[in-house]
């Protein structure tokens, strides 16, 4: 297919998405489907945490399509690699086209959104990847999805502090993209906290907000949001948050979190027996947050996180 002719359908196509699932839900297909043993799209699959979810259903014997920027999983076999810069609107666009083409996604039994970019990146770039390209993918997905499948996105405990601005993410998910991203120019800095905090509170908020968007359709949303993982970007979190902030959180935690430690609560939401779990935000931190939330964690003479931002 011509590129300018796959450009145009896709376009169309993402155009109709979000109508095409009110219009889902408004019937309530809850049928039956065949996608029990279907193939899973993780993004970020090429290193830590999406890595280890692709061991982990690889081991099961579960058909993975994988999507990274850098090049196939080690040591894990896919039955097709996608590599797309999620910063792109030009590549995702792409990329959606080459799934339809290659792929029939109603078959496929879960979306797994672990991609994303760290607070040293441009404030611009961690909107786009972290919230738009997760929105985007989710919602141009489920429009193929069928009954008994699932989504699961990442957060972190960085973003746990979505329910102070609860009104700004509900009023802000509510525009398109192009919208969106005129807002996040206008507002980056005057949001009470730092691009990357905001980014994952955004898809704590939209994958709660997603649960509604596809209640009636047996489709389940949910998001995991891990503490600090030993994988390649501790070290650039540490770079993003303070050493002094991260061996704080780690003396209260323990140690940081393995990465499959954390894709055994991905893969159990996303292909486990979990499927009266729905828009719920799992913590997987080794309890910090709830020493925080019960009081066993003084946060009194914690060293005070770095706020980074980078235009």
């Amino acid at each position: 297919m011509p590129i300018v002719r796959r450009v145009v359908l896709l376009g169309s196509l993402c155009m109709n998405c979000f109508q095409y699932l009110l219009d889902r839900g408004s019937v309530n297909r809850m049928r039956a489907s065949d996608n029990a043993d279907g193939p899973v799209i993780v993004t970020g699959a090429s290193s830590g945490i999406g890595h280890a979810v692709c061991r982990r259903l690889a081991a099961v014997g579960r058909p993975i399509i994988s999507v990274d920027i850098e090049e196939n999983p080690r040591e894990v076999v896919v039955e097709k690699h996608y590599a797309c810069d999620l910063n792109s609107e030009s590549d995702v666009t792409e990329l959606f086209t080459d799934l339809v083409e290659d792929f029939d996604l109603s078959s496929v039994a879960s979306l797994i959104n672990v991609a994303g970019v760290p607070g040293t990146q441009p404030a611009s770039k961690v909107f786009e990847v972290n919230v738009l390209a997760v929105r985007r993918f989710s919602r141009f997905v489920a429009s193929y999805l069928t009954a008994g499948s699932s989504i699961v996105n990442v957060g972190s405990i960085s973003g746990n502090g979505w329910q102070q601005r609860i009104d700004t993410y509900r009023s802000l998910l509510q525009l398109n993209d192009e919208e969106a991203r005129n807002w996040w120019g206008d507002r980056k800095t005057s949001v009470e906290t730092d691009p990357y905090s905001f980014s994952k509170e955004a898809v704590i908020v939209w994958s709660m907000l997603q649960a509604g968007e596809l209640q009636g359709t047996g489709i389940r949303c949910n998001v995991v949001s891990p503490g600090p993982v030993e994988t390649p970007l501790l070290p650039t979190f540490r770079e993003q948050i303070g050493d002094e902030r991260i061996d704080w959180v780690l003396s209260h935690s323990g140690r940081a979190a393995k990465p499959d430690e954390i894709a055994q609560a991905i893969e159990w939401l996303a292909v486990g027996e979990s499927r009266w779990v729905n828009g719920h935000h799992l913590v997987v931190d080794g309890g910090y947050t709830s020493g925080l939330l019960s009081g066993w964690i003084d946060l009194e003479g914690a060293p005070t996180p770095k706020i980074t931002h980078v235009d």
